[in-house]
């Protein structure tokens, strides 16, 4: 608290300073125009520190020009109501710009970053000039120095012309240099708050409309017919600027700009056009004065031979001023685009995948961006790091794509070694007619989880295994093969396959430390008498077909997955097959393959094709399938591996 008090004395003494300093030269000036107070560039530092510091600066100005007035000898009246008015020319501007105008509810810092923000500040200085105008020419009808009318328009120009060529190149250089402008504190929009800030935001326009309507009464009619109410009128003008300038702040303050702290392109040049206009004025205004002391002196020949050379001086000066101004534009916004865009283009031809030497290029960007300061450094230096960005990608891309060829190369043997782990020699019992069976995995990475087997447990019986790992690829493809080895060195004649899946899956839950868990189907068939057990571990149900008969699915009980909860006890099923009769599993990649429209090929489907395909032999059946599978999937990836066997009982073994 105690450091924001000393703040704002601080700003209120600086601001006091300054207008004085400026401002009391130009008291001098009184004689030259007759019945205006003063004409004074010093006008354009109400409005621009008032935007910047708000009520500090306000202050600060009202008691630099109440010092002046008294030095200059002014009566109590002239003092009084010049305070109230130099705090008003300096304090609207602020409530004006953080009030008025504002989009979505937020409002642009005052650092005139766009042009919309600086015809923004110079409609809010010709309200203010038109406003504090009309105060000053009542306050002077007031204290006996003319009518209101008479002086009006030069006041009024007075004020506004030089806040507006000198106060955007000053509030551009202010705003965007290391000066902290004084933001308003927000408050909530509430009810009564809308309905203050509806009613109070037309005092300004009803002012000026009522002002102008006044003066040009004054302007026109005999000062005997007029009203005398210029007082009342000064009074109630005060109280409603006082009632407005109340306005709660309600919008948030957009810092974006602001925090570059940049001295943009667009304010430089409007900064090199407005210097050359305070020029010209200048060279004018000399003009007209050194024509009024001499007017009835000198023949109007000299005269004019002396307007026309101070207007051919003021005319060359301002050539040389535009010539030095199209010197910067090129030297420090033309040139630097152009050397980026060559930079870029060169930078865009190389080769990037080979090695480049970019130094020369990031030297010239690092000097373009001291050189400038502005958006074209800032496109230096965002063009410099891009380089390096790029450079890293490439590089980076450079070893993820000689990590993924690696890899890629690791997994082509990965998934010949997994391929090699499955029976895959068709017919696979060549010497046997008792039997026809055929088998596919296609897994949907390069390695997968699923997989089948079928072996001879002794020379009557047959098993086959149909299982699905949860997870794809690698972990995967290993917890599988480690599955696949168990289940295949329990399975041994006459033992009971219930105990074979509670061996296996308490020895998956000791190693199972990636959670993975697996269902699994193992049948066993009884070559001789043509009696099949089973067992399932949570995977999907079977299919048979009869001899000369269809497909239809087999509904058996399915146990708990393996690996999923240790000490976990599994029960054997069995059925009786004849001669001809066949059996079908699959993984669940069959039944959930999915098309473009997020369609699942289902288990009606599967059960269609089947039984059209059921007199079929298994080596015949499988390509069929997924031949079906494939076109109802259509140009959708493959998300599951698919895997299917077919078992055919033949013939029964002879003993």
């Amino acid at each position: 608290m105690k450091k924001e008090i000393l703040t704002f004395v601080r700003r209120m003494f600086i601001s006091a300073a300054i207008f004085f300093s400026v401002s009391m030269p130009f008291k001098y000036l009184f004689s030259l125009v007759p019945g205006v107070t003063e004409i004074r560039p010093a006008n354009v530092v109400p409005p621009v520190l008032g935007i910047l510091f708000g009520l500090p600066a306000a202050l600060g100005i009202s008691i630099g020009n109440l010092i002046s007035d008294i030095l200059g000898g002014s009566n109590l009246f002239i003092c009084v109501t010049g305070f109230i008015a130099n705090f008003l020319f300096a304090y609207l501007p602020y409530r004006m710009w953080y009030t008025e105008f504002n989009s979505k509810g937020k409002v642009n810092s005052p650092n005139l970053s766009s042009m919309k923000d600086v015809i923004k500040f110079i409609f809010v200085i010709f309200i203010n000039s038109l406003l504090v105008t009309i105060l000053l020419m009542l306050i002077f009808e007031t204290a006996g120095f003319g009518s209101s009318g008479e002086n009006a328009p030069l006041l009024f120009f007075n004020n506004f012309d030089f806040a507006m060529i000198l106060g955007v190149p000053l509030l551009s250089i202010l705003a965007n240099s290391k000066v902290t402008p004084c933001f308003p504190k927000k408050k909530e929009r509430t009810h009564i708050r809308k309905i203050f800030l509806k009613i109070s935001s037309a005092v300004p326009y009803v002012i000026s409309a009522v002002g102008i309507g006044y003066f040009c009464l004054s302007k026109f009619v005999d000062n005997e017919m007029k009203p005398n109410i210029t007082l009342p009128m000064m009074i109630v003008f005060m109280l409603m600027l006082i009632i407005y300038i109340c306005r709660p702040f309600t919008s948030d303050i957009d810092m974006t700009v602001k925090k570059k702290a940049k001295f943009s392109i667009k304010a430089k040049v409007t900064v090199g056009f407005l210097i050359t206009a305070v020029v010209f004025i200048a060279f004018v205004f000399q003009a007209t004065y050194t024509s009024m002391t001499m007017n009835g002196e000198i023949p109007r020949l000299t005269l004019v031979n002396h307007i026309y050379l101070v207007v051919g001086i003021a005319i060359n000066i301002i050539f040389g001023v535009t010539i030095l101004a199209l010197w910067y534009v090129e030297s420090r916004i033309t040139l630097p685009i152009e050397k980026i865009s060559e930079l870029v283009g060169e930078f865009a031809g190389q080769d990037h995948l080979g090695d480049n030497d970019n130094k020369k290029l990031k030297e010239m960007c690092n000097f373009i961006q001291e050189r400038t300061k502005d958006e074209i450094g800032e496109l230096a230096h965002d063009f410099n790091r891009m380089m390096g960005d790029i450079e890293k990608y490439v590089l980076n891309i450079r070893t993820v794509t000689a990590e993924k060829e690696r890899i890629g190369a690791e997994l082509n043997v990965a998934t010949q070694i997994q391929a090699d782990m499955l029976p895959r020699i068709f017919p696979a019992f060549p010497e046997r007619n008792e039997l026809d069976i055929y088998a596919t995995m296609n897994p949907a990475k390069e390695v997968g989880g699923d997989f089948y087997d079928f072996f001879m447990v002794d020379e009557r019986h047959l098993a086959i295994v149909v299982a699905d790992v949860s997870g794809k690829g690698v972990p995967a493809a290993l917890f599988m093969v480690i599955g696949k080895t168990l289940i295949k060195d329990h399975t041994q004649p006459d033992k009971d396959l219930g105990e074979v899946f509670t061996e296996v899956n308490d020895l998956l839950c000791e190693s199972n430390s990636e959670g993975l868990f697996i269902t699994a189907f193992e049948g066993v068939l009884d070559l001789v008498n043509g009696n099949f057990r089973f067992v399932n571990a949570g995977h999907e149900i079977p299919y048979i077909c009869k001899k000369d008969g269809k497909f239809e699915p087999y509904k058996i009980r399915a146990g708990f997955v393996l690996a999923g909860m240790e000490g976990m006890h599994y029960k054997c099923g069995e059925m009786q097959l004849e001669v001809g009769d066949k059996i079908f599993q699959y993984t669940d990649g069959v039944t959930e393959a999915t098309n473009a429209n997020n369609e699942l090929y289902g288990m009606d489907r599967l059960t269609e094709t089947l039984g059209r395909y059921s007199y079929l032999s298994p080596t015949e059946l499988l390509p069929k399938i997924k031949e079906d599978i494939d076109g109802f999937v259509g140009e959708a990836p493959q998300f599951d591996d698919i895997t299917m066997l077919c078992l055919e009982y033949k013939a029964r073994m002879e003993v």
